[in-house]
């Protein structure tokens, strides 16, 4: 069964290839520092058979924004000059498990817990960065391009799922 859990130095992601050596890079030399020094928090998708190995991860921190400049006209009704909210700064399935729809666990997961911080914290919106050709998967899940970058995407937290207690 998967799940998903913190990045923990256990996991092994010395060999985790999404096929975007960027995003391999960036799991395997800068997540855990990111995360030990409080700029943005990983998440790892394991099997219990296999706990250290990572089929996917997502990163998430927080983000603040001027919605007047970037917010599509809609969603910059009634807000304030600053609104702050969640990125998924990042998000990768390894090869070797594309195709199971594990993109969507974890975009899913994501959305979750940028719902459920908002609800303690408060928060307007969960903000996407998709790779190029990438943002039709973040639109199909209701995700809306910014003004002036159509692979930043929004959605607000009032527009997601209501998700279980």
């Amino acid at each position: 069964m998967q799940k998903i859990v913190p990045l923990e130095k256990a996991h092994d992601v010395t060999h985790f290839d999404c096929g975007e050596g960027k995003l391999n890079t960036w799991l395997q030399t800068i997540a855990m520092q990111h995360q030990r020094n409080g700029t943005s928090k990983t998440f790892v998708l394991i099997d219990d058979g296999e706990p250290c190995i990572v089929l996917g991860f997502f990163t998430m921190a927080i983000r603040t924004l001027t919605p007047s400049e970037v917010l599509p006209q809609d969603l910059q009704r009634k807000l304030p000059r600053q609104v702050p909210g969640f990125t998924l700064a990042r998000l990768g399935v390894s090869v070797l498990a594309q195709g199971r729809k594990f993109g969507a666990f974890l975009l899913l997961e994501a959305m979750e817990r940028a719902y459920r911080a908002s609800m303690s914290v408060g928060g307007y919106a969960l903000f996407v960065d998709a790779k190029d050709g990438l943002a039709s998967f973040y639109e199909h899940f209701g995700f809306k391009p910014l003004i002036d970058d159509p692979n930043t995407l929004v959605m607000p937290i009032a527009a997601m799922p209501k998700f279980p207690d």
